[in-house]
């Protein structure tokens, strides 16, 4: 009795890996079938993409040809309309033409009114003498009030880019700029004349927060310099958000 049914079960074994030997060549057909469905929709995707890229593409080119396109973008700087003490300023300095950078983030900058910009390019292309270009620009010297504000990671950032600011604006001397840094202490209660300040986020936080120096409801241009240095320093990063805020 006991050997029919090992027997009997050794049957019902065999037969359900029969059953599911049967089940496999379905389930593998269903999932090629799967698979080509996938590469199929995966090549439409890819070429719709492409396709978009191109026409994306074309598009840009157009509208950077375009005045009144926010994607303008120019070949010379006589095409930005700057202000003659500005333009002489700029060849003084050395600049022939607009680099790469300038010639697509200028536009922008001294556009009416300003657009918010994120620019990134390498060291030496002239990303400095293009936001402070757009400074310089936005200025009314009548008003002796800052009017824009500049953060720089550390002491020695935001002296070079003084640096800049003053030869940039040499044969304009009616600007003036203010340096918010370590040693540079000014009475509570004085106010600043100055049209351009640029220092560190802990001594600009201070000026317009404690000291009431700045008022940030005045200023018209904010550039944030090595954002990417500013976001991944936590003290710059907390500093930073409020004054913009």
């Amino acid at each position: 009795m006991a050997t029919d049914s090992w027997a009997l079960a050794v049957d019902e074994q065999e037969a359900a890996a029969e059953s599911v030997s049967y089940l496999q060549p379905a389930n593998s057909e269903k999932a090629d079938e799967e698979e080509k469905e996938d590469r199929a929709a995966q090549s439409l995707l890819n070429k719709l993409i492409r396709s978009n890229l191109v026409d994306n593409t074309n598009q840009v080119e157009v509208l950077q040809r375009d005045p009144n396109s926010p994607l303008y973008s120019v070949k010379s700087f006589e095409e930005l309309r700057l202000k003659p003490q500005l333009l002489q300023g700029v060849y003084a300095m050395g600049f022939n033409r607009p680099s790469k950078i300038q010639e697509n983030a200028l536009p922008l900058m001294l556009a009416e009114p300003p657009q918010n910009l994120i620019a990134q390019s390498q060291s030496g292309t002239g990303k400095t003498a293009a936001f402070v270009l757009a400074m310089l620009s936005q200025v009314e010297p009548a008003n002796r009030y800052p009017q824009c504000l500049c953060l720089s990671p550390t002491y020695e950032l935001a002296l070079q880019t003084g640096k800049v600011i003053e030869q940039m604006g040499k044969f304009y001397p009616e600007l003036k700029l203010a340096y918010a840094v370590r040693g540079n202490k000014l009475e509570r209660g004085q106010k600043i004349s100055e049209h351009i300040v640029i220092g560190t986020p802990g001594t600009v936080l201070d000026w317009c927060a404690k000291l009431k120096f700045i008022d940030p409801k005045k200023i018209k241009v904010f550039v944030l310099d090595e954002a990417d240095v500013m976001i991944a320093t936590q003290g710059h990063q907390d500093q930073s958000i409020r004054i913009q805020r």
